[in-house]
């Protein structure tokens, strides 16, 4: 056998080819590697991309190659993560290709799971799940890439839903080739190669099983923080571009038009909730507008409002509106067919507080930015000032705070919800000696109160904005748990009945008294339940992802009605 002989049988010999760029990670890559060497595993390649590190990196990445030969390194300047990723696909041997990075870490079984999965199914590619890991709080939580509550994603749910990675991907080299996939210099490049991978692939295989750390909140990641100045255009839009060329190019735009809009919306709202904590004002209305522009330019749309709403002209663009109620409403809002911008979020908070509001500014902290702002909201009275901003179609609804007490402060009242609890707001400090200033859901003061304020936030809606509908979405606390196969009561069920007995008066009051108002009857979907895993908390105000889905295209039929 001659040499070239010799060297492409090497080439054939080796299975997986595992390519991880690296730059500045020298805190984390020792963690990662030991991850990939340690492997149960062994026919492997490791190319370590560094892309002109200047913290140590490089030389971290040569010391490993000396200690195992199977590990082999590319120094190159810096470009960013996607050409480091291209160039180590040019020099990959592996009969599948594997995407990590430099500051997560995989299960020892990673690739034994994962190889094994795409040869039992003869499979373009296999995915596993995923294990988030805080960096801050150093706590994790696992989240399905398959599907939800044991339920399998169908293709176009896998492009639409799936988690969009490519790090917890094991993909035939081939393949890859085969159709010319790349990733495009830009802020969220593994979006559309996983939506072209989902598109394209054959059979996939699904490992149900977290394999993969991915690290959020990590200080110098470009994932929440990118380099200002890397791009001209609005983080992502060049992502989304190259997504929408792609499909173009390979004829597939037409057979994939309802999945290609939704799928970018819902990438744009993952964006948009990650930046609006982290983003100034500016910074993310300036966000904003570029993607309901991209919107306006890639799915053009006349439409014509209801009836209902007096609406005497066409509206072009996307449907606005502002969500009002539990953090729940957004999941669900997630997955309608419009961009849910979370600018235009309200949670943690009563009618009773907004009706009733404290009447003077107060400092707010909470460790969970997000929670803290939505407190500012309401200690600021913003619901108003953000109403005549946007001047939405709708507000969509549900009552699931009212589960809450509220709590007098000065002139007003503030919710004394779970965010609530968690917060240092000025001078407000509710003790076991100033406890008396609290009003329990289940006094029938605060239900009094509610009615009162409620009538009051209705009548002012009709006066001040008589063309914008309502959509009330009746949710409830979930009595069960579980997934798809198995659900069992919370162990509070009792409780829980009482408050949905109190909640469903709210509604019915609120129905009763609204003109412009449409009603969602979100607790007669199928699988009212919460799911198990759900990351945030299984607990009885979250459901899960399929029921969700339900009531999210109950809230599109009311507003396409």
């Amino acid at each position: 056998m001659g040499q070239h002989e010799e060297k492409r049988e090497k080439k054939r010999e080796i299975a997986v080819s595992i390519i991880i760029p690296v730059y500045n990670v020298a805190k984390w890559l020792d963690q990662c590697m030991e991850s990939v060497v340690g492997q149960t595993f062994a026919n492997f390649e490791v190319l370590l991309v560094d892309d002109g590190s200047t913290d140590g990196s490089g030389l971290k990445c040569d010391d490993w190659a000396r200690m195992d030969n199977r590990i082999r390194v590319i120094h190159k300047e810096n470009e960013g993560p996607s050409l480091a990723r291209n160039r180590g696909i040019q020099e990959a041997e592996g009969e599948y290709l594997s995407f990590l990075d430099a500051d997560d870490w995989v299960e020892p079984t990673f690739l034994e799971k994962m190889y094994a999965k795409v040869k039992e199914c003869d499979a373009d590619l296999a995915e596993c799940d995923v294990w988030r890991y805080n960096n801050n709080s150093h706590t994790k939580t696992y989240c399905s890439c398959h599907g939800s509550v044991n339920m399998d994603y169908s293709r176009e749910e896998h492009m639409i839903y799936g988690y969009g990675a490519i790090w917890n991907l094991l993909v035939r080299r081939e393949f890859w080739l085969q159709n010319r996939f790349c990733f495009k210099d830009c802020h969220s490049e593994a979006f559309p190669v996983y939506s072209m991978l989902m598109a394209k692939a054959d059979k996939i295989g699904n490992v149900k099983e977290a394999l993969y750390y991915y690290r959020r909140f990590r200080e110098g990641s470009l994932t929440t923080a990118p380099k200002k100045g890397k791009e001209k255009k609005a983080v992502g839009i060049k992502a989304f571009e190259y997504l929408m060329e792609n499909f173009r190019e390979r004829g597939m735009d037409i057979t994939y038009g309802d999945c290609l809009e939704r799928m970018i919306k819902y990438k744009m709202t993952t964006l948009m909730s990650a930046f609006f904590c982290r983003m100034s004002a500016e910074d993310y209305k300036t966000l904003s507008e570029n993607y309901y522009g991209f919107l306006a330019e890639y799915f053009p749309k006349t439409r014509i409002l209801p009836d209902s709403l007096n609406a005497d002209s066409l509206k072009e663009g996307e449907i606005k509106y502002l969500t009002w109620g539990g953090f729940n409403l957004n999941r669900i809002l997630w997955y309608a067919k419009y961009l849910h911008d979370p600018y235009g979020r309200f949670n943690f908070s009563s009618l009773i507080a907004l009706m009733n509001p404290v009447g003077e500014n107060r400092k707010v902290s909470h460790k969970v930015r997000y929670r803290e702002m939505m407190i500012e909201r309401e200690v600021g009275n913003a619901f108003w000032d953000i109403l005549k901003e946007v001047r939405p179609d709708y507000v969509i609804m549900d009552l699931i705070e009212e589960r809450f007490g509220v709590v007098k402060c000065g002139n007003g009242y503030l919710t004394k919800s779970d965010a609530f609890d968690g917060a240092d707001i000025e001078r407000v400090e509710v003790t076991e000696e100033t406890g008396g200033q609290t009003i329990s859901a289940y006094d029938e003061r605060r239900i009094r109160l509610w009615e009162e304020s409620a009538l009051r936030f209705i009548r002012r809606l009709e006066q001040e904005y008589p063309g914008m509908g309502i959509i009330l979405v009746k949710n409830y606390l979930a009595e069960k748990v579980g997934d798809i196969q198995r659900q069992e009561f919370f162990g509070n069920i009792e409780e829980i009945r009482r408050m949905n007995g109190i909640l469903a008066h709210y509604y019915d009051y609120f129905q009763k008294h609204c003109r412009n108002i449409k009603v969602v009857e979100a607790s007669e979907c199928g699988y009212y339940f919460t799911d198990r895993q759900y990351e945030y908390g299984a607990v009885p105000s979250h459901l899960n992802e399929l029921v969700n889905k339900e009531i999210a295209g109950r809230i599109e039929r009311c507003i396409g009605a």
